[in-house]
């Protein structure tokens, strides 16, 4: 498979950050980028994330629960190495359909895990689908298997500002695994330690205005 983009900006965080300021960097990139972004964090304590859609009442966890502002189940965080993608509308990529850039990114991050020794792994089929709230004990169409377990899920959201992807992998993964996957995505990939002030503002910003508001949580 071709890279998709020209150009993308790779992020691999050292510092692990608290639930809410992670969503709200990634929701803050895809209002400010004007490059695809591939963004790896990681988590100050055990953290539970929900899709958009999903009831954090029906929850049970000792610690802390965000909204995500993408779709899919409920996600348990800590053990597991989680991306965001951002696809800026400037770049046509954005307008793929929804069920084939799920796809491409789980392609990509798929012959990644396989070539790094995390395999046998594939894009799950219309027989590997199961129903239920929890992500990793419901496989959707083009999430990642071994065998029968998935091991890999996002969620995605779109809007005018383009595309956001967010993803989680149930195993370990080092800077060079990222390294090494942003180059299936872009032909010239930057490296960054950490989002620009600008994000960072702007993403405060969105902890305080949303992601920790009573009104985002219900």
């Amino acid at each position: 498979m071709n890279p998709p983009f020209d150009s993308l900006h790779l992020i691999v965080e050292v510092s692990p950050q608290p639930a809410m300021l992670n969503m709200a960097i990634d929701q803050a990139l895809l209002e400010l980028a004007t490059t695809p972004v591939l963004r790896v964090y990681h988590w100050d304590r055990p953290s539970v994330t929900v899709g958009y859609s999903h009831d954090l009442r029906a929850v049970e966890f000792d610690g802390p629960i965000v909204r995500r502002w993408t779709g899919g189940g409920i996600v348990w965080h800590g053990g597991d190495a989680t991306y965001a993608l951002v696809v800026p509308m400037s770049d046509p990529w954005a307008l793929t359909r929804p069920l084939d850039s799920y796809r491409e990114i789980h392609h990509a991050l798929a012959e990644q895990l396989n070539a790094a020794g995390h395999g046998p792994c594939r894009l799950a089929t219309e027989e590997d689908r199961k129903a239920g709230a929890l992500c990793f004990e419901a496989p959707a169409l083009h999430d990642i298997v071994q065998g029968p377990r998935k091991i890999a899920g996002a969620g995605q959201r779109r809007n005018r500002a383009g595309l956001l992807h967010q993803g989680s992998v149930k195993t370990r993964l080092d800077g060079e695994f990222w390294r090494q996957f942003a180059t299936k995505l872009a032909r010239e990939v930057s490296a960054l330690t950490e989002p620009s002030s600008q994000v960072l503002e702007r993403a405060h910003d969105l902890v305080r205005n949303r992601y920790a508001t009573p009104e985002w949580s219900r």
